[in-house]
């Protein structure tokens, strides 16, 4: 029953952190967590990525989501009391409440180093550790933060306090440094330059442990001025100790335990973590990737896993034959550098899903079933695979090709085509569904996936260029378009068509005779593309990116924070998709991905404001973020993509002439140093 209360409470949490998308594999949601925090028995707190955070008053039977004014990733977590919390993030991110989570406010820390950790002696009194010297210090509850005098070429990976005055650091050339009044000065052990110390923890004024690389540790019991050395039997990470012989601790993500004072540890049974905390002597969680939490009430013997995965693998490519049916397939590492691939199916539209192939296939790239049985599968090994038995058992068709085959389509229960990658690129095609392959493509530049309209009308990738055939691929041409690198192409219609990649979007109106360039919110590559009709669109892109638009491409949406980095993309409908993507994450829509306002859409600080509009003969950008004499390159498209003007603006706020443009409506592209804002403008005269 606790573990039905519990999953119930993920479930709410996977809804209120993306209501657009929810997660149907890890289940009930997949974020990294970085750290756990109890204060007492009843309070707890999870940090995660995204800007996760979770918090729970009834030990752990239940978590609610807690909004946080960030996307980055939070790692470390530490409440001074029971309202007052810090927590810090990637690239020196710091925030703290003083309400329990219900409002928070940014705190400067004057670095972007990487923070290893944090330790409060009180509400005002706290210090964090991290890269290349950075040890700070604050003593107004982090109105300002200031670096303690520790040598900038040590990286400092762990701190602990024994009181107001006294506290030691871990850090890199295996020196620990001390200080006896409250981190003003402090002085250093002899170092070795080859070894770094990762852990220290101190049980009182006088004993102390610290951990280090290769099996190495310390232990005082006069308060530092003497250091013992010895040998683990494991490397050891995040040590807490209880008394002088039992502690806890990481090693290899794994809880461990001594009672030998840390000569040698063993496993208790928690494994894949990342971090551990004890709300009591006998109750114990842990967290680690892929929303995985653990808890033991057994001090780790036995634990519960709250979190189910099908698979960890990556996904590769998904296809639906019809709204319940659908299948992905995935490549798998294991060991040195041996693949193999699983199939996983699903017949409730993509709630849930199974494994019903795992073997040796090589890496699995594609996938394409002409109904719900029949289906065809391609690896990056050249080998072609059929199933007739709906995903369970695979023939090795008769002909396999010695080359990458990177997609594989049919546009009848006969008719096929495969788009192949190697030093010259390939397209095969069969008719015979599946029982013998013709080439009926061979080029120099290999062809990097393929999409048909019909059994005549099809276009493969090459790397800046677009292959099309209208003859069911006994002849091809090749068209140009300014991509430096394309990744994917999508036909709703033999007219209207749209390739992605390295350098942006671009849509065609006449079958692929000429492109012209969308303008977006692009913050990195264009991976995959799908339309669901004539106006609404998707695109999943690398660094977390993933993009919306309801006007066929004109205007876009970046609906940053999600997990659907590096996706590939199947609707089965105008409202229900499913995104597969790295690590076994798989993700549902049943709403056609449709956000609002009040959801979290992800808005960059720097917006700007674009007067008069309409406008006639000029108008002016300003922005109230924009940083002292700034540059941005102003660019105002027509609505079929048409550059119409490009001007760099030195300084913000500027004002552009745009009384030789027409009366119409136009898209204007902001683009600064990492940020891209498109907005409509209406010329009127």
């Amino acid at each position: 029953m606790k573990k039905a209360i519990l999953s119930a409470a993920f479930i709410l949490i996977a809804l209120l952190a993306f209501p657009q998308w929810e997660w149907r594999n890890p289940y009930p949601f997949g974020n990294y967590l970085k750290d756990v925090y109890f204060p007492n028995e009843n309070t707890g707190y999870i940090t995660g990525s995204k800007g996760l955070l979770l918090k729970t008053t009834d030990a752990g039977l239940s978590w609610e989501k807690i909004e946080t004014p960030t996307e980055k990733n939070l790692k470390h977590v530490w409440f001074a009391n029971s309202e007052t919390d810090y927590v810090t993030g990637e690239e020196g991110f710091i925030m703290k409440t003083t309400d329990g989570g219900s409002s928070w406010l940014i705190q400067e820390s004057g670095t972007t180093e990487v923070f290893n950790d944090i330790f409060f002696l009180n509400e005002n009194i706290g210090y964090i550790a991290g890269m290349n010297g950075q040890l700070l210090r604050t003593t107004n509850g982090g109105e300002t933060w200031n670096r303690a005098f520790i040598s900038i070429y040590s990286d400092v990976y762990s701190v602990h306090f024994v009181n107001s005055n006294v506290g030691y650091a871990a850090a890199s050339m295996r020196t620990v440094y001390k200080t006896v009044d409250g981190g003003n000065s402090w002085t250093s052990t002899s170092g070795d330059p080859y070894l770094n110390l990762l852990s220290i923890y101190f049980l009182d004024a006088n004993i102390g442990y610290v951990a280090g690389q290769s099996n190495f540790m310390m232990k005082t019991t006069n308060g530092g001025n003497f250091w013992t050395h010895f040998q683990s039997n494991r490397p050891i990470e995040k040590m807490q100790f209880i008394n002088e012989l039992t502690g806890y601790a990481l090693s290899y993500n794994e809880l461990v335990k001594t009672i030998n004072g840390g000569t040698t540890w063993n496993p208790v049974g928690m494994e894949d973590c990342l971090s551990f905390c004890f709300s009591n002597p006998n109750t114990v969680y842990g967290v680690g990737g892929n929303g995985r939490l653990l808890k033991s009430e057994d001090s780790g013997v036995t634990s519960t896993n709250y979190t189910f995965s099908v698979t960890n693998a990556n996904l590769e490519d998904v296809h639906f034959p019809d709204e319940n049916t659908g299948y992905i397939v995935s490549q798998y590492d294991v060991g040195a550098g041996l693949r193999y691939g699983q199939v996983l199916k699903t017949t409730d539209g993509g709630d849930t899903w199974l494994i019903t192939a795992d073997g040796d296939f090589g890496r699995l790239t594609s996938v394409f079933f002409t109904d719900v049985n029949t289906g065809y599968m391609v690896c990056g090994y050249g080998k072609i695979y059929k199933t007739t038995d709906g995903g369970y058992l695979w023939d090795t068709l008769a002909v396999s090709y010695d080359n990458y085959l990177s997609e594989i389509v049919f546009v009848n229960s006969n008719t096929g085509f495969i788009a192949g990658q190697s030093s010259n690129g390939i397209i095969l095609k069969t008719n015979d569904a599946g029982t013998t392959w013709q080439t009926v493509y061979e080029g120099s530049s290999p062809v990097r996936g393929i999409h048909f309209i019909d059994e005549n009308i099809g276009y493969g990738i090459l790397y800046s260029s677009i292959l099309k055939t209208i003859n069911g691929g006994m002849s091809w041409t090749e068209t140009p378009i300014n991509q430096s690198i394309i990744l994917d192409v999508f036909f709703l219609n033999q007219d209207i068509g749209y390739v992605c990649g390295y350098m942006g979007l671009h849509k065609t109106t006449d079958g692929g005779e000429t492109w012209t360039e969308l303008p977006g919110p692009w913050m990195g590559h264009l991976i995959n593309i799908f339309f669901v009709d004539e106006n609404t669109g998707y695109i999943s892109g690398d660094g977390g990116s993933f993009y919306q638009t309801n006007d066929g491409g004109l205007t876009w949406t970046n609906l940053r924070p999600t997990p659907l980095a590096n996706s590939t993309l199947w609707f089965t409908n105008n409202l229900t998709g499913i995104a597969v993507c790295l690590f076994g994450n798989i993700f549902k829509t049943t709403n056609g991905g449709q956000v609002s306002a009040d959801q979290s859409i992800y808005k960059n600080p720097q917006e700007y404001s674009l007067y008069p509009n309409p406008a006639s003969k000029s108008i002016t950008i300003s922005s109230e973020y924009a940083r002292p004499g700034e540059n941005a390159n102003i660019r105002i498209f027509s609505c079929d993509g048409k550059l119409m003007l490009n001007q760099k603006c030195i300084g913000i706020p500027c004002q552009l002439d745009v009384a030789t443009l027409s009366s119409g409506l136009y898209l204007l592209k902001i683009q600064t140093n990492g940020y891209t804002e498109t907005r409509k403008l209406v010329i009127s005269k």
